[in-house]
């Protein structure tokens, strides 16, 4: 009896030992498109450009690259069944060819909300890499209704070449910056200065670059501050010649004079100790900040059109 007991103890480690070996994506339950039904959609303007996969009855495998910044990859579900943390990300060989190294790159945060996955900008390049490559970029999470059950996604690189050139042609015409990098700006002065440098010309440059090409653009508020050295009455006034002279490079460059709202504060609002010459030096500033209507449909001329 001891030796049968032995024998099955031993027989039942080695299950287990099996078990433990076998690759969880083995055991996952698998989304992703195949020789037959991958599709590529391409889409974008001069803010941003979108170039996704469907992932049939899971989601949407989208590389977003928006206007001024890098590319990431996001995973938009119809329903998420992996549990929220921590998902895999790694880059398996294509279908035919098996037996080459996967590779792992890694963690990254899986959350229940669209977008449900973005990766850094990084790892975002290694898939598109690993799609020109034929590879499939992986992303591996449990469910959240069992431990012991995962989810896999992979991407396809049907196809991805053709599109990947598009793609190319849809990032050539973003425009160098988008909103939220010109939204909020400061221009600073010296102490009892109101002139403009051209290291603040070229700032104002930009802003007007981007308010020129995006017709959403309805509002630009200027506000002038200083510090609190000398009487309240001059630093309200400075303040005044401050914004003003930011108002007129902007409407010399030919910003129309009703879009601006003008105001100005003296030393009431400051964002740093007077205290100190650094500190002074933060409120002895300009700040523009535009609006956006962000729910105006973008005219068709700013649309990307896919080529032929």
């Amino acid at each position: 009896m001891r030796d049968d007991a032995l024998h099955w103890f031993i027989a039942r480690l080695i299950i287990l030992m099996g078990l433990a070996l076998v690759p969880i994506e083995s055991i996952a339950l698998q989304y992703g498109s195949g020789i037959e039904d991958t599709e590529w959609k391409l889409s974008g303007s001069i803010f941003e450009c979108r170039f996704e996969q469907n992932l049939p009855e899971y989601g949407t495998g989208v590389f977003y690259h928006e206007a001024g910044e890098d590319i990431v990859f996001q995973l938009e579900t119809r329903k998420n069944l992996m549990k929220a943390g921590k998902a895999s990300i790694s880059i398996t060989p294509a279908p035919w060819h098996p037996s080459k190294k996967s590779e792992h790159l890694g963690y990254t945060n899986l959350i229940n909300e669209k977008p449900n996955l973005e990766l850094d900008s990084e790892r975002s390049n290694q898939f598109l890499h690993a799609l020109i490559e034929g590879k499939q970029p992986v992303v591996t999470r449990r469910t959240y209704y069992d431990e012991s059950k995962f989810i896999k996604i992979h991407l396809s690189a049907i196809h991805f070449k053709d599109f990947y050139r598009k793609y190319l042609k849809c990032v050539d015409q973003l425009l160098p910056m988008n909103f939220s990098q010109v939204a909020r700006n400061k221009v600073y002065f010296g102490g009892g200065k109101e002139g403009l440098s051209p290291k603040d010309e070229e700032l104002l440059d930009r802003i007007i670059f981007y308010m020129k090409n995006d017709p959403r653009v309805f509002a630009l508020y200027i506000d002038g501050h200083s510090d609190n050295r000398g009487r309240r009455y001059d630093n309200r006034q400075l303040s005044k010649r401050r914004a003003e002279s930011v108002e007129r490079y902007f409407i010399k460059k030919g910003i129309n004079p009703e879009m601006i709202t003008l105001r100005f504060h003296g030393q009431r609002y400051p964002i740093a100790s007077n205290n100190t010459s650094s500190g002074r030096a933060k409120n002895r500033r300009v700040t523009v900040r535009l609006e956006q209507r962000e729910d105006m449909e973008i005219p068709d001329e700013l649309l990307f059109v896919l080529p032929d």
